[in-house]
């Protein structure tokens, strides 16, 4: 009796898999998702304004660039807005045309520490803690 070629293909794409991955024998072989995970992870590295940080895909650790308030007023426009929030430093230029309550809101933020006006109008609320981390781009010196 023939094996079905599907099975046959199946087996072999296994078993080559696991040999590229260093991982198991066939008999007992890891799932492909946790190979191809390990096989590509990568390092990345994004440039900022005063700094460069780096950090490896799938690592639990990475660089922290700080900055300082000046440097956050530098970024004082609509097409340029980061402000400072509870030590974190936030570029909200993208969330200007989305906030809920306006853009006049957010552009009065640019370039300043915002913490007192967010709290002050979001200290009790889940969503917008979790919008705002989206947006982090570093601490704030000092």
């Amino acid at each position: 009796m023939n094996p079905h070629p599907a099975l046959v293909g199946a087996a072999l794409a296994l078993l080559t898999l696991t040999a590229c991955s260093g991982g198991p024998s066939a008999t007992s072989a890891a799932p492909a998702s946790s190979a191809a995970t390990s096989a590509t992870a990568t390092a990345t590295t994004s440039a900022t304004a005063t700094g460069t940080q780096s950090s490896a895909a799938g690592s639990s650790s990475s660089a922290t660039t700080s900055y300082t308030l000046a440097d956050v007023a530098t970024h004082n426009t609509q097409s340029d807005c980061w402000a400072a929030i509870d030590g974190g430093v936030y570029n909200l230029t993208e969330w200007i045309n989305r906030h809920p309550g306006g853009r006049d809101k957010i552009i009065a933020l640019c370039g300043t520490d915002a913490t007192k006006a967010f709290h002050g109008q979001h200290d009790d609320q889940a969503r917008p803690n979790t919008q705002l981390a989206d947006f982090k781009v570093g601490e704030l010196a000092g």
